[in-house]
């Protein structure tokens, strides 16, 4: 009967103290971003898809005002997520970018066509220093053209 006793206790215990207070950092589109105790979770249409280690600054930033300085800096202190808009612009679906830049939408094959609109996430590595480190790339198709 005591460790009976004893085994509920810890049971209660262990709900108390594993109780965390998570906060949600970005919600934008289909992509969710949550802060809690023991690291950062990206959320992609309500399924975890990263769990980062990570407790620093999560920083949306449009693709204009992220800088390869700021991807440098940012080991360890910040998860960058960038926002590119962009364009589909013939049938080998290549893209042009709100600032005119060159973007692949060849995994989107058969779901999108010229014209469409695409939201690029990017998720950038936040252990390191490379400024061309990505973890994760997700794309929304935002607006389609005649449909």
């Amino acid at each position: 009967m005591k460790k009976i006793l004893i085994m509920i206790l810890v049971a209660m215990m262990m709900m108390f103290t594993t109780t965390v207070s998570a906060k949600t950092v970005i919600k934008e589109n289909r992509l969710t971003v949550i802060q809690g105790k023991f690291g950062t979770k990206v959320k992609w249409m309500g399924k975890t898809i990263h769990w980062y280690d990570f407790n620093g600054k999560v920083k949306l930033v449009p693709e204009r005002k992220l800088t390869i300085r700021m991807l440098e800096k940012r080991k360890n202190r910040i998860l960058y997520i960038e926002r590119i808009k962009g364009t589909v612009v013939n049938n080998r679906l290549d893209g042009r970018t709100v600032n005119g830049r060159y973007i692949s939408y060849r995994s989107l094959k058969g779901k999108v066509r010229k014209g469409d609109i695409i939201t690029t996430y990017c998720i950038y590595n936040p252990y390191t220093h490379w400024f061309d480190d990505i973890d994760e790339r997700y794309d929304v198709i935002t607006k389609r053209k005649g449909r």
